[in-house]
């Protein structure tokens, strides 16, 4: 038998625009690619029968998916399907490659690297969380494009970071190392200190340290300011929090020390990387 696959050439009605995010409801598509962007979807109400590059499996709810640009997919429905429903962001391709490294450098190499499908189930926090942003997308005036986009690419962001924290993680975790790295990663945790983490810990600081450097090749203090520093970047380029502001929501005393840490990181200063990185409100106000 043979199966036809067209190539969905865009998603966009204005061709200008980087983003295009919708919510699918009872839906059935024909197997496609897709020539100019990534496609990202979080499933909101499964189950949903689902083909990704030949194989065919079942979404759940708290599925979610980063589609390639060559990756053949396609949605199944049936009669009893009627209350499916997943939240869906198209990103063009030369956004796409420009944001992801924001998230952290070797990103981009990682999900073009996946060698069948992208994947991942979400924890309800991180579930309920990207719901409050759809909410939210839905919310903003239609033509409000400035501030439309500061969510979506919040949006984009989020469900990078949780592609990245997925990739990171082993089966061979031992369980209270699984547990630590999992709450450590919450938001309440982003203002926190080394120490807090150690008194998460059944071990003493020795073995907790070591465990990091097996695992992770990396030290406790290290990774928590890798998580600190990737939450003030998203800050910087999608939030009018000033450098103080900033410092002070992820547990930093001192803004001189958030300001070498942040360059130690980045090359740069807190202010440097936003003017240089973050796009001006008035690039996206409508033209009348």
């Amino acid at each position: 038998m043979k199966i036809e696959i067209f190539e969905k050439l865009s998603s966009f009605d204005d061709k200008n625009n980087d983003f295009d995010f919708h919510i699918w409801k009872y839906l059935e598509t024909s197997l496609h690619t897709h020539k100019d962007y990534y496609e990202l979807f979080l499933v909101t109400k499964g189950p949903i029968k689902y083909s990704i590059n030949e194989k065919t499996i079942t979404l759940k709810t708290m599925d979610m998916s980063i589609v390639r640009p060559s990756d053949k997919h396609r949605f199944f429905c049936t009669k009893n399907d009627r209350s499916i429903q997943h939240m869906n962001l198209a990103v063009d391709c030369d956004y796409f490659n420009y944001f992801v490294p924001f998230v952290t450098p070797d990103l981009k190499e990682k999900i073009d690297s996946e060698r069948e499908h992208i994947l991942i189930h979400l924890s309800e926090e991180q579930f309920n969380y990207l719901n409050h942003l759809k909410k939210v997308v839905n919310m903003i005036p239609t033509d409000d494009s400035y501030q439309r986009r500061t969510a979506l690419n919040l949006i984009l962001f989020n469900m990078l970071s949780f592609f990245n924290m997925s990739s990171h993680e082993k089966k061979s975790y031992p369980l209270w190392f699984d547990s630590l790295l999992s709450e450590i990663s919450k938001p309440h945790f982003i203002n926190k200190s080394v120490n807090d983490l150690y008194k998460l810990c059944p071990y003493s600081n020795p073995i907790i340290i070591k465990t990091f450097k097996d695992y992770l090749n990396t030290t406790p203090v290290r990774y928590l300011r890798n998580l600190k520093m990737t939450y003030a970047k998203n800050l910087l380029l999608t939030t009018d929090y000033n450098t103080l502001d900033i410092c002070t929501r992820i547990g930093f005393d001192s803004l001189s020390h958030f300001n070498h840490v942040f360059k130690e990181f980045y090359g740069t200063t807190p202010t440097e990387y936003r003017r240089k990185n973050r796009i001006s409100k008035d690039e996206y106000k409508t033209t009348p």
